[in-house]
């Protein structure tokens, strides 16, 4: 083979591989990958907002979705969800949640 011969084969590998990227886009456009195309500026629904490991299989994830978020337990043979509590009132529902254990606790104490 001469040099000729080597550089059709170079050209025409750049060319394949051009092309798969071209329709990899173009896929990807169209809708056709993993998930849905994300099309403009539309606003994301859905949000990861904590991760907390269990063990070596188990983890607790905390997603917000719309107004809600929604605390699964994920690994392990299946998935699970806990519980579901509004956006807006998670931080003092947690709070509130505190005061009742702590009172709970000195309300223990006292009895004794």
């Amino acid at each position: 083979m001469d040099y000729g011969n080597y550089f059709q084969f170079f050209l025409s590998l750049i060319f394949i591989i051009g092309l798969i990227f071209a329709f990899s886009l173009i896929a990807k456009k169209l809708g056709l990958g993993n998930g849905p195309a994300i099309t403009g500026n539309r606003q994301k629904r859905l949000q990861i907002k904590e991760v907390r490991p269990l063990d070596a299989k188990r983890k607790v994830v905390i997603v917000q979705c719309d107004n809600k978020e929604h605390i699964i337990l994920v690994g392990g043979t299946n998935d699970l969800l806990i519980d579901t509590i509004p956006s807006e009132t998670s931080s003092n529902q947690a709070d509130s949640q505190e005061d009742v254990i702590d009172f709970r606790k000195t309300d223990e104490s006292t009895r004794v």
